[in-house]
């Protein structure tokens, strides 16, 4: 008697469902990823998950070490880059508790239809393998269904907490703290650098902006209301000029363009954690927010990784 396995067929499964676990992940703790870093991380999720397969001999406690541990370590590094130790703790934790559910359904599905006996009775379609790509198709539309499913529920339980963070604005010497509303609707981005635009109030960045600013600012929105301004007379080498950003709009049938400030750093506190982000265009905004000041800024959801 003998064991067949074919370490293809792991680690094309436990490389998707890495994939979806680390998306999910993502998504969750609102961390920061590239698309490649993640499928990079799923690879390697996948190629431990073959290896184990393949070494039978191994114990249970050095394979519950190989793949359950330094596979998972390894994994988030790849995913989210450096973290500190109590962050990288949290999405070890809420990996292996985001394992857990998902796993839980995944082999309710396996182990109540008639999946079970596919995988015992489908036949040679893949190399070294009795399990044909029929098979794997079909697991793959189960899984992203699923996927979707986890999402909407991720979605509903955020729609349910409040979006309201505490924000440090930080240009050159000054900085300011206020609240910030994570509004999924703002779409600005700079035209030019391709980055995020949050919107920020009026009366707010005067307060941080330096006299020469507040002087490029009135320029430039003579600029905009003006259609004889001569731009000519700008010192486009001036340092706080090179701050200055034009931020085209569109919003209720309406087109315009906002002008924006170049900020130093946005501290957005999440209540979990601190992001930084660096060199933040803020698109000022001439009246309230919020009729209640329950908020000054208006965030972009790039900005905390959503």
């Amino acid at each position: 008697m003998y064991l067949e396995v074919y370490p293809d067929i792991i680690f094309i499964l436990n490389f998707f469902l890495d994939l979806i676990l680390l998306f999910l992940l993502k998504k969750v703790n609102r961390k920061k990823s590239s698309i490649l870093r993640i499928i990079l991380s799923a690879m390697v999720g996948g190629i431990f998950a073959a290896i184990t397969g393949t070494l039978l001999y191994l114990n249970v406690f050095l394979r519950f070490l190989f793949m359950n541990i330094l596979a998972a370590l390894l994994m988030i590094r790849i995913a989210f880059g450096k973290l500190s130790k109590e962050d990288f703790l949290k999405q070890v934790i809420v990996l292996y508790l985001i394992t857990y559910f998902v796993g839980g359904l995944v082999n309710s599905i396996y182990y109540h239809t008639n999946i079970r006996m596919a995988l015992i009775n489908f036949g040679k379609g893949l190399p070294f393998s009795n399990i044909s790509w029929k098979f794997v198709v079909r697991i793959f539309l189960i899984l992203i269904p699923l996927s979707i499913f986890l999402l909407w529920l991720l979605r509903c339980y955020k729609l349910r907490t409040s979006l309201t963070y505490d924000v440090t604005l930080v240009l050159q010497d000054r900085s300011i703290k206020t609240k910030g509303l994570m509004d999924t609707g703002n779409c600005l981005y700079d035209p030019i650098y391709k980055k995020p635009v949050m919107v920020v109030e009026n009366s707010l960045m005067e307060q941080i902006l330096s006299p020469e600013l507040i002087q490029c600012l009135d320029e430039a929105k003579k600029y905009l209301s003006d259609k004889n301004y001569d731009i000519g007379k700008w010192d486009i080498e001036n340092e706080h000029i090179l701050r200055l950003r034009f931020i085209p709009f569109h919003s209720l049938g309406k087109t315009g363009m906002m002008i924006g400030i170049k900020l130093d750093k946005v501290l957005i506190d999440t209540g979990k954690e601190t992001i930084c982000n660096e060199k933040v265009t803020a698109a000022i905004y001439d009246n309230r927010l919020s009729t209640g000041d329950d908020y000054q800024v208006i965030l972009h959801k790039e900005l905390i990784g959503i």
